[in-house]
């Protein structure tokens, strides 16, 4: 073909899908699958796939492609539940890249014919293409379509090396760029315990906290975070606020340094990112400068107060910075905690007059339901009020 005509390169392509449902059309997955890129455009559902948890249709193009923009013509019928979603590519079928995702709740496809269309801001070389509801719901469409251009041998091996050299990773590490959302972020596959690598291979994490932050966060605010990890949560706030008005907190020194790779692999490198513990101006009466942090295989379980867990791997001195000082310092108006059960010692009688907006992850097996209960019931009496829109499970929202 012509180097500058794009064709639907998912046409008649063959395909699959996560699970069959009682109204699907066929018998296998790859028969059922088939009905979504047949070029019949009809209004009615193309496949069906069970109720499950992120379920996800797939074509195989048979070969490496430059594909470079996306078409998805829902189902007239039951359109909003394909509301959240994600578009993966990739060149093996194991390691997936997440190239879109829908996070908005508007409803597409009511009027037959009129796709959903997603055009990448940079082409991409993929041999499969994967669309993925983000949730727990029903996936079926009407029909897909990926367009792109074939290679020459040339072509072909100068962008497999373009990719290759922008996918690549920091020195001394193993593994490669995975992208949530408009984010790329590390993948380390030896360093990181293989539930952070599944997490991030299927985009899911802290899927919560970044769908309440994208609902919640206006360009006016400003935010402080107690709990960096490798920095998706600062980027999805910094991405509305402004990389200058994110100032975020973690123990781990490791983790720490992977967020700040990351920040500036997305040019969000003015977050500022420091080491340290919180505490709460009561808590600080002591006068310690600095304290024990335990680093867990598992970063996101490293605590205090770990030193009997069997799973630490190192313990690490690290300073200890005033909550309430850093709150005056950075004007901030909202506070995003998760900290692996060192919320009730952080917010439990803090002063917090300029935050109206607090998102928490609780953890009941390590602060224990009651002292959360009583954290809690103290947020709502100094005023907050717990926002059930936004809140789920252990992720909770209270504003004021």
């Amino acid at each position: 073909m012509e180097a500058d005509v794009l064709i639907n390169v998912a046409l008649n392509k063959p395909a699959s899908q996560s699970s069959l449902a009682p109204w699907s059309h066929g018998s296998t997955p790859e028969d059922d699958a088939r009905g979504a890129n047949n070029g019949m455009i009809t209004g009615e559902m193309g496949f069906h796939t069970q109720c499950e948890t992120n379920p996800w249709w797939q074509v195989d193009l048979e070969d490496d492609y430059l594909v470079e923009r996306f078409e998805i013509f829902n189902r007239q019928h039951c359109a909003e539940w394909l509301l959240h979603f994600s578009i993966l590519a990739s060149r093996d079928g194991q390691t997936w890249l997440t190239v879109f995702t829908k996070s908005d709740d508007s409803v597409f496809g009511q009027v037959r014919g009129l796709p959903f269309v997603v055009t990448l801001p940079e082409a991409r070389v993929a041999r499969y293409i994967r669309v993925r509801l983000d949730g727990t719901e029903f996936l079926h469409f009407d029909e897909f379509r990926a367009f792109g251009k074939a290679l020459d041998p040339e072509a072909h091996a100068r962008l497999v090396q373009a990719n290759a050299e922008r996918d690549g990773i920091p020195p001394g590490r193993t593994g490669h760029w995975a992208q949530i959302d408009q984010f790329e972020v590390l993948f380390d596959s030896v360093n990181y315990d293989p539930d952070i690598q599944y997490a991030l291979a299927i985009g899911d994490y802290e899927s919560p906290e970044r769908k309440v932050v994208k609902r919640i966060i206006e360009p006016h605010d400003r935010i402080i975070e107690a709990g960096t990890a490798i920095g998706l949560v600062a980027m999805t706030g910094a991405s509305i606020v402004g990389a200058e008005a994110v100032l975020t907190f973690d123990a781990n020194p490791a983790i720490a340094a992977d967020a700040r790779t990351n920040f500036r692999r997305n040019g969000l490198d003015g977050i500022q990112s420091l080491v340290g513990v919180l505490r709460n101006e009561r808590r600080m009466m002591g006068g310690e400068a600095s304290v024990d942090f335990f680093v867990c295989k598992k970063f996101w379980m490293s605590r205090l107060d770990a030193a009997s867990d069997p799973d630490v791997i190192r313990v690490e001195k690290v300073p200890v910075f005033c909550l309430e000082a850093e709150i005056r310092n950075h004007a901030a108006n909202v506070l995003i905690c998760d900290i692996e059960g060192g919320e009730y010692d952080l917010l439990y009688e803090a002063e917090l007059a300029s935050i109206n907006k607090i998102l928490i992850e609780t953890h009941y097996w390590a602060a224990g339901k009651r002292r959360i209960d009583k954290l809690m019931r103290l947020l709502i009496l100094e005023g907050f009020s717990l926002d059930l829109d936004h809140s789920c499970g252990h992720i909770s929202l209270l504003t004021r």
